[in-house]
């Protein structure tokens, strides 16, 4: 099974079995993060429409974003870049069962995508700084989803902080279009087009059980 076709990272074939949860692991990633591409990109190409009639650069809030879903497209850009960042994170574990190599390797093919999964879309860096300066924890609940030369981007509206007379701004850019990573991205996971999940499930050889839980559904849940 070719894991990442541009890097050449495989797993070899009699390992699938033993990393059968894994693999579906990464199917159902992929399928999802497609679904998510095609309907942020739908939405995409009704505001190339609008901007092209309105002959429209750059758009921060109302006109061709006027009637767009904006919660949505927020969550969508969250969405995908936790979900992109598990999936490179488990093709690097899958091709090197090395823990600290994964994690390279998320930051070596995604580092945008990974930079606003750690300070957005993970958690907002208001809510456990970092490293982070006055403008990065401002911008980090900066939900804001703009169009740009084509293109739907997040985080690429940022603050400028004022402080005792000098100026602050975000100390690193993570601004990223949903639907240029996913081509990017589409040569590297999915040349053959988008993946398709399946519904299986196995039970693992030897003294492994499987245990199913609704203890949330009784009471209040809390």
């Amino acid at each position: 099974m070719i894991l990442d076709h541009i890097e050449g990272l495989e797993l070899i074939d009699n390992k699938a079995d033993e990393h059968f949860d894994s693999c579906m692991a990464l199917a159902r990633l992929g399928e999802g993060l497609w679904w998510i591409y095609r309907e942020v990109a739908q939405l995409e190409v009704q505001a190339q429409i609008e901007a092209t009639r309105d002959n429209v650069g750059v758009a921060l809030v109302g006109g061709v974003l006027a009637n767009k879903p904006m919660g949505m497209l927020s969550c969508a850009f969250q969405w995908y870049a936790v979900s992109a960042c598990n999936y490179a994170q488990l093709v690097g574990w899958l091709a090197n069962r090395n823990t600290n190599s994964a994690k390279e390797y998320v930051q070596k093919v995604m580092p945008r995508l990974l930079n606003y999964r750690n300070k957005v879309a993970a958690h907002f860096a208001i809510t456990d700084p970092r490293r982070d300066n006055e403008a990065d924890l401002a911008a980090s609940v900066m939900t804001h989803v703009v169009y740009i030369q084509g293109r739907l981007c997040a985080a690429a509206l940022t603050p400028v902080v004022k402080n005792n007379g000098s100026e602050i701004t975000v100390s690193r850019d993570f601004s990223w279009s949903l639907t240029l990573a996913h081509e990017r991205l589409t040569p590297r996971y999915w040349p053959g087009g988008p993946p398709t999940a399946y519904q299986a499930l196995r039970v693992p050889p030897g003294n492994t059980t499987l245990n199913i839980s609704w203890s949330d559904l009784v009471g209040d849940g809390t």
